[in-house]
Order: C-alpha cells, then sequence, then structure tokens
C-alpha cells in the first residue's frame, strides 16, 4: 500500500474536522454544579434553533489520533505551526508573515516538502505503514 501526499493533506482536514466534533474540556467538578433552570417560551425549543451537533466516528478519531500522536512527532514545531494553520485555511500570505517570516511563495514551497517529507518518512517506516489507517 502506498500513501500519497493528498492522503496526507486529507489526513489533518479530518483531524482538525473531528477535533471541532471532540466534546468540550470540562473542569474538574464541573458538571457537579447546579444551574438555576430559568423557564420561559424557548424550553420547548420553539425559538432557540440550535444545529445538529455530530459526533466522530472510531474512523475520523483514529486519524486524529495517527495525525498527533505518530505524523505530530516527525514535524519540528515551525512545520507543525505551518501544517496546522494550512488545515485551518489560513492565507499564505499570513503564513509567511507570522509563522516562517518569509514570502508566500516560499511558505508555500515549505508546506509542500513537508508534506513531501511526511509522505517519504511514512512509506520507509514500516511501522507507520502499518498503523496507518485507512481513508
Amino acid at each position: 500500500m502506498t500513501i500519497t501526499s493528498v492522503q496526507i493533506i486529507d489526513m489533518f482536514q479530518i483531524a482538525y474536522d473531528t477535533d471541532k466534533k471532540l466534546p468540550s474540556v470540562y473542569k474538574q467538578g464541573a458538571s457537579s454544579m447546579r444551574f438555576d433552570i430559568v423557564h420561559d417560551s424557548s424550553d420547548h425549543n420553539r425559538w432557540s434553533k440550535q444545529p445538529i451537533k455530530t459526533v466522530a466516528t472510531s474512523k475520523e478519531i483514529e486519524i486524529y489520533e495517527f495525525c498527533l500522536f505518530y505524523l505530530g512527532p516527525l514535524m519540528s514545531v515551525d512545520e507543525r505551526k505551518l501544517v496546522w494553520a494550512r488545515t485551518l485555511n489560513a492565507p499564505w500570505h499570513w503564513i509567511g508573515k507570522n509563522i516562517l517570516n518569509c514570502s508566500r511563495h516560499t511558505a508555500k514551497k515549505r508546506y509542500l516538502e513537508v508534506i513531501r517529507m511526511l509522505r517519504m518518512r511514512v512509506s520507509i517506516s514500516e511501522e507507520l505503514m502499518k498503523k496507518l489507517p485507512r481513508i
């Protein structure tokens, strides 16, 4: 089985989407707090229409963990910032100016180099290929 650069980029995008689907972190003891209940007309869901929150599947969580625990340590701090900023759809000029201190063209070249480097490291490593989740 081989892996492509597009699959690496897709895995980081799935990891970002999964992170938004995971439940939020609560402070310890916050679940035991009691709030005052105020009854009004929105109790029966007449006024406040909340979007339905979807939960992450086990496949998405597997990809999320692979990106965090196996692909993350293969990169330096600046490379991680670059990859996650691009996953957040940050513009190239912002990435170049604020993260790498270079032009947008150089930022894009470095991003593609990081993705290629990840692809090669995963392809070479038997251990990572075994742990690679199927997309």
